[in-house]
């Protein structure tokens, strides 16, 4: 089996689940779900049992996005695949996309270890500025990419002290500082969605608000402040969590308890 593609679940709303496994399934030799404890675990199972190319891996708890992430590449690899497209839960595929993909993966070097592609936010529009078929980029989401499991593996994986958050920034820089490329396709292959989010002018840019809970900004201050001092990215790490503090203050609702989230962010991150 040349490829697979990989969910991580957490209380998904089913219906979305439903559109995504049904976009996705019949494009890969294997699908693999890994649920972080779920609730509605005898809703995904009824869904599951529709399907005949599943391999479910149920974790107890909430064990974070980038464990889950590191089991799906495991498991791709313990099942032969080459390349592994992940997903979230709420992403819904073109049926086109692993052919879109498959068919760059064939003619890539080596080192291209990620192919990812335009996506259609269901809240905001996004500019990606392409106007050739395909240009190298530092960053990509982790929702709709094609992850070559060799390379992944090759710069030590997913880091699990990030939990949630900052996951893909983390392994985009270790597979750019390993040497490895990430390609993104000319090409709209999925329809995803950030957060709630919004689109607002700050300083006369467009730029998106995504409107996140005060547990996904302290994770997302403090993983930033990881990643900076994992990687040496100096000031310009901080610029950014300021200025996503400012935005908040602006644009956004309980901006109590989102701003004291995020200074403890700020604290752990130099704990972590």
């Amino acid at each position: 089996m040349a490829h697979a593609a990989g969910i991580v679940l957490y209380n998904p709303d089913i219906n979305r689940l439903e559109e995504n496994i049904s976009s996705i399934s019949p494009q890969v030799g294997e699908l693999i779900l890994v649920d972080n404890g779920s609730k509605n675990i005898d809703e995904i199972n009824e869904l599951r049992a529709k399907y005949q190319n599943i391999t479910y891996i149920r974790n107890d708890d909430n064990l974070g996005i980038a464990k889950a992430l590191a089991q799906i590449i495991d498991k791709a690899d313990e099942l032969g695949a080459e390349w592994v497209l992940t997903l979230d839960q709420d992403t819904v595929c073109k049926a086109d996309i692993i052919e879109r993909y498959d068919s760059f993966a064939s003619r890539a070097k080596d080192n291209v270890a990620i192919i990812t592609s335009k996506y259609e936010d269901r809240s905001v529009k996004v500019d990606f500025g392409l106007t050739k078929p395909y240009e190298k980029v530092d960053f990509c989401i982790t929702s709709g990419a094609f992850n070559n499991v060799r390379c992944i593996k090759a710069v030590g994986g997913f880091d699990e002290k990030l939990f949630i958050d900052m996951v893909d920034y983390d392994i985009c820089y270790a597979l750019v500082r390993g040497g490895y490329k990430i390609i993104r396709l000319n090409y709209t292959g999925f329809l995803h969605e950030v957060g709630r989010s919004v689109t607002k002018r700050f300083f006369g840019k467009d730029i998106i608000i995504f409107n996140h809970s005060p547990l996904r900004k302290y994770y997302w201050v403090r993983n930033s402040i990881y990643l900076k001092r994992k990687y040496r990215l100096g000031i310009k790490a901080d610029v950014r969590v300021i200025k996503r503090m400012v935005q908040t203050v602006l644009y956004e609702n309980d901006k109590f308890h989102k701003l004291k989230s995020m200074f403890k962010g700020v604290l752990d991150g130099y704990r972590l």
